[in-house]
C-alpha cells in the first residue's frame, strides 16, 4: 500500500488498476523523470490538504496537451469527489462531487 499522511491513501488494488490502465504507471514514471510532472506523492501530499480523504482512485492523462490526474476521494461524509490536478504544477484545477 502505497500512502501519503493518514488522510489519504491509495490501495494496493489501485496500484493493480494502473497495471490495468494501458500501463499508466509506465507513463507517469517516464513524465517525471522528464520533468514534465510532479511525483504522485508531492501531489498526494498537497491533495490532503484541499480535499481530506481517501483517495480510492487515480487516473493519468494527457489533456490539451497537459498531464492530468484524476483522484477520486471519498470525503468524510461518505462522498465521492473527483479532484483534477495539473501533474505539472499540481494546482487543482476542479473539484466536483461526483
Amino acid at each position: 500500500m502505497l500512502t501519503s499522511g493518514s488522510n489519504v491513501a491509495i490501495s494496493s488494488d489501485d496500484e493493480r488498476q494502473w497495471e490495468d490502465d494501458d500501463h499508466a504507471y509506465d507513463r507517469a514514471r517516464r513524465a517525471v523523470d522528464r520533468g514534465e510532472t510532479l511525483p504522485i506523492v508531492e501531489l498526494l501530499e498537497r491533495l490532503k490538504t484541499r480535499v481530506p480523504g481517501e483517495v480510492v482512485g487515480v487516473e493519468f492523462e494527457r489533456e490539451d496537451g497537459k498531464w492530468l490526474y484524476e483522484f477520486k476521494v471519498i470525503d468524510s461524509r461518505g462522498r465521492l469527489i473527483e479532484v483534477y490536478v495539473d501533474a505539472q504544477t499540481g494546482t487543482v484545477l476542479s473539484v466536483e462531487e461526483d
